[in-house]
């Protein structure tokens, strides 16, 4: 029983897939992957973008409540799928300030908060990727 639980433990440190780096281009979408892959209840996702130590929730996913975006990133963000497994975010007419590092986080029931990283850079449209 004490190996089971083990392999349950180290199942929830592995968290969301992401991509750990995302070129945008200003002006454009861009879209920031989130895939849950757990055998636990998600009970909620969300995006953040952080701000040295703190940070700005973006979007929230809840079963029950729905999907609500917070105050300047409505009508520019949207939750590609209508799945709690998949959290991936798309992000409308990017600016430079956009440029940054962003956190998916799921909660699970029983075991709790896994989270995942994106760093997002920002090009000026005249540059070719």
């Amino acid at each position: 029983e004490e190996q089971l639980t083990l392999v349950l433990f180290l199942g929830a440190l592995a968290g969301p897939v992401v991509d750990p780096h995302v070129t945008a281009v200003w002006g454009k979408k861009v879209a920031l992957k989130c895939i849950i892959d757990v055998n636990e209840t998600i009970t909620q996702v969300s995006w953040e973008k952080i701000y040295g130590k703190s940070s700005q929730t973006i979007a929230v996913h809840h079963p029950e409540y729905g999907i609500s975006i917070q105050g300047e990133y409505q009508g520019r963000v949207a939750f590609k799928n209508y799945s709690l497994t998949d959290a991936t975010i798309i992000l409308k007419n990017v600016s430079f300030s956009d440029a940054g590092e962003y956190v998916c986080k799921a909660v699970t029931f029983p075991l709790g908060n896994t989270q995942s990283s994106t760093t997002v850079t920002v090009l000026g449209k005249s540059t070719s990727l």
